[in-house]
This record gives structure tokens, C-alpha cells and sequence, in this order.
């Protein structure tokens, strides 16, 4: 029974290595592999360290035998390439929130879950109002009908102004972005010419063709450009599972996937100002597609939280990671950590204080 197991530990090390090795050679490049990425990432590193200690007794050999040990350079192997993409932050223990400044400005941003749709409104206001932030970064600005598994839109517009008194209010599709700093500009960045992500007939065009809001706010003597950001979930659950029509689905939505960050990476690239990106990306700390971001920008650490921070499945079990916030390193990030959503959506909020350095204007 003991030699069983060990064999069966040794058969996995080098299906997981098999499984890493795919995985980090295909990961946003490839579309199938999204349903790879669907694994929560922090197995990347748990993994093999499970399967190390069987495995080396996995070949009834003498200790020096060259084959005892493959098993074992399988685990490491998977274990060295893998890590770095768990999404792990061991310095994460023992380390005391950050310190804000005087002046700071604080920065909130949430996706909503249907903005209100199956919650009291008040509650949901009191939630948003207790973190008095000066800018929310707002996602699922709409409602959602579960019958036809289509999106809502909605205009709350006399709700937001009662509640937020002195906040410049501007959305663009499912985006809604609240701030008491000045705004100078607003712009929608939808799909870029040749792309297409609206389905024929659609109520609600603006929910598929923007993605990212950019909001310029005053911030002290310069100019600071905000980009709220939902990215496209990877599945689409509306035409069955692992069925023809079900991986068509997963295609397209690696299609709007990919037209969301083109609109959004052609923005920075072109933008001369200090830059924030933050919203829920629903790509996880092992998707390759982090790099869009990750080659332009720093990406935010968070300053409270644990070795393995995660923001969904917020009102279940919380595995994954998939809300980010990335910035110029001009823009400095003194507190980000994640604030529990009380129930009233599947994803934490982010939380975040920032200040910059130097005068930037338009």
C-alpha cells in the first residue's frame, strides 16, 4: 500500500510538472489555457511540495540510484516555475499596515456586484459612504437578468447625488467613477477600430465596447490619470459546460478579453501623465495577461494583508486574487490592502492611499 502511494506520488509529480510547464509556455498566449488558469494559483506552489516527500520513495532503488531522485527534481523543477506565479507574498507576514501621509488621497475601488440589484440600497450606500474615500473606482454599474443572461443598465443618478454631495459622477457603461477632486477630463475607451465585442441586437452596447474608464483628476499642483478597469470574465456558463458551444464561448471571451486590454495598453501607452490603473481584471497572479500591465507599470503590493492576499470569492471561499491596482512610479502607493465587502458582493474592495511626486500638468 506504502509503495502504491509513493508510485502514485511520483505518476503526479511529473503530470504537475507537465501541467506548470504548459501552463507558464501558453498562459495568455493560447485561449484554451484559459481554463487552465481557472486553478487557484496558489497551488502552483503547494503542489509540489505535497507530492516532494512521497515521491522521493516512489522507485524501490539504492539511495544514490539516479531514477530514485526524478521524481523529486520533477516537484522542484514544477516548484521553481511555478512560485512566482502563486501569487504568494511571504513578506506579507508580520508586516504592519502602511503609513499615510497628510494629504493623501484615498482611493477605493469595488466591483459592485450588480449595483444593489439583490441588496437593501441603503445598506449599499452606507457601505460605499464608511470609507469616505475622495475617489471610488466603481465596477457593475448596471443590474443583471438572469433570465436571459443579459446586462441591465441602470441611472441612479439621484441616489449617487444624495449620498455623495460634492462628487463629480461620470460613468460609461458598467464603469462608474465618483470623485471630490477635480476632474479635468473623461474619456471611455472603447473597442479600438477593426474590433467588435458587441453581440448582434444588444440593449446595452457600451457594457461590451468599454472596459476602462479614464478619469484625469487635479491631485495638488498636478494632473493624475485614473483608469477604472473591468476586463471580461474568462467563461460563459450560458451555453452549457465542455460542450462545442461552451468552448466557442470561452473563445470569445478570450477575444473581449484581449480587445479590452488593447483599448486599455494603447491608452497608456500614448498617455503622458501619471498613471493608476485599478478594477477588477478577473486575471489571477498566474495568467500571462498580467504582463499588458505589468511591462508598463508597477504593480501595487499590498501593504496589509497576509502571505497569500486574495480578493474573490469574497462571500464563499476566497482563493484567488483577481483585483489589482498598478501605477507609475511617480505615484506613490503608502497603504493598499483588501476590505471585506459584507456580504454585499463576491469581491473585496480595494483600498489605497497615494500621493506623487513632482508637478505633472496637461
Amino acid at each position: 500500500m506504502r509503495r502504491r502511494l509513493a508510485r502514485t506520488a511520483a505518476v503526479l509529480a511529473f503530470v504537475w510538472l507537465a501541467y506548470v510547464v504548459v501552463h507558464t509556455a501558453l498562459t495568455g498566449r493560447w485561449w484554451p489555457v484559459l481554463l487552465l488558469d481557472l486553478a487557484p494559483p496558489v497551488l502552483l506552489a503547494v503542489v509540489p511540495l505535497v507530492l516532494v516527500v512521497p515521491a522521493a520513495f516512489a522507485v524501490p532503488a539504492p539511495p544514490r540510484a539516479p531514477r530514485r531522485w526524478l521524481p523529486v527534481a520533477a516537484c522542484v523543477t514544477a516548484f521553481a516555475l511555478g512560485a512566482g506565479q502563486s501569487g504568494l507574498d511571504l513578506g506579507g507576514w508580520g508586516r504592519g499596515p502602511g503609513r499615510v501621509p497628510p494629504g493623501a488621497v484615498h482611493i477605493v475601488v469595488w466591483n459592485t456586484h450588480y449595483w444593489h440589484q439583490d441588496e437593501d440600497p441603503e445598506e449599499f450606500y452606507s457601505y460605499l459612504r464608511s470609507f469616505d474615500a475622495d475617489v471610488y473606482l466603481l465596477q457593475e454599474y448596471l443590474n443583471w437578468h438572469h433570465g436571459t443572461d443579459t446586462p441591465v443598465p441602470v441611472d441612479d443618478t439621484a441616489g449617487l447625488r444624495r449620498h455623495f454631495p460634492g462628487y463629480r459622477i461620470t460613468s460609461a457603461g458598467e464603469l462608474l467613477t465618483l470623485s471630490r477632486l477635480p476632474v479635468t477630463d473623461s474619456r471611455a475607451l472603447a473597442d479600438p477600430p477593426g474590433h467588435d465585442s458587441v453581440p448582434p441586437g444588444s440593449d446595452f452596447p457600451a457594457f461590451w465596447s468599454t472596459k476602462t474608464l479614464r478619469t484625469d483628476v487635479r491631485l495638488g499642483e498636478g494632473t493624475v490619470s485614473l483608469y477604472n478597469t473591468h476586463i471580461p470574465v474568462q467563461l460563459d456558463f450560458s451555453s452549457g459546460v465542455f460542450t462545442p458551444a461552451f468552448l466557442k464561448a470561452v473563445r470569445r471571451q478570450a477575444e473581449r478579453r484581449t480587445t479590452a486590454w488593447t483599448a486599455l495598453t494603447h491608452d497608456l501607452t500614448c498617455n503622458p501623465l501619471p498613471r493608476l490603473v485599478a478594477g477588477d481584471l478577473n486575471t489571477t497572479p498566474a495568467m500571462g495577461e498580467l504582463s499588458h500591465l505589468d511591462d508598463l507599470l508597477v504593480r501595487g503590493r499590498l501593504t496589509d494583508g497576509g502571505p497569500y492576499p486574495v480578493s474573490w470569492d469574497a462571500r464563499r471561499l476566497a482563493l484567488w486574487r483577481l483585483d489589482f491596482t498598478h501605477h507609475d512610479p511617480g505615484i506613490r502607493l503608502h497603504r493598499y490592502r483588501f476590505s471585506g465587502s459584507r456580504g454585499l458582493s463576491d469581491h473585496s474592495a480595494q483600498e489605497l492611499w497615494i500621493t506623487t511626486e513632482g508637478k505633472h500638468h496637461t
